[in-house]
């Protein structure tokens, strides 16, 4: 963000929110949207195969937790991108078509596909 404060010549004293900035040079956040695209992507690409990631990531992984509060973990990303639960995106990234269309357009957050 301090590229577009930079080109807008917006101080970090002028008390602007990134938000005001992007609009001020009409421009979007879009590698928040790209990371999200390609985890998505790359989670349909693990679970078309069989291998040791998919335990990982099923978190089939023998041993006891820390103790405190749970961790986010990488599939709850995927369930809060896509709208769906996981075992729906996991039958759904058996379909190659079906999952490029699922991922190219995830979620915004606080939204819910209909």
């Amino acid at each position: 963000m301090w590229i577009y404060r930079r080109l807008a010549k917006i101080s970090w004293k002028d008390k602007k929110t990134n938000q005001e900035v992007c609009e001020h040079l009409g421009t979007r956040r879009e590698l928040v949207n790209i990371i999200k695209t390609r985890k998505i992507k790359y989670f349909g690409h693990i679970k078309r195969h069989a291998s040791f990631l998919n335990d990982v990531l099923e978190g089939k992984i023998e041993g006891s937790r820390p103790r405190g509060r749970q961790r986010r973990r990488w599939i709850d990303d995927i369930t809060e991108w896509t709208g769906k639960d996981i075992h729906q995106c996991t039958v759904e990234a058996q379909d190659r078509a079906k999952w490029k269309s699922v991922s190219s357009q995830p979620l915004e957050q606080g939204r819910h596909r209909e």
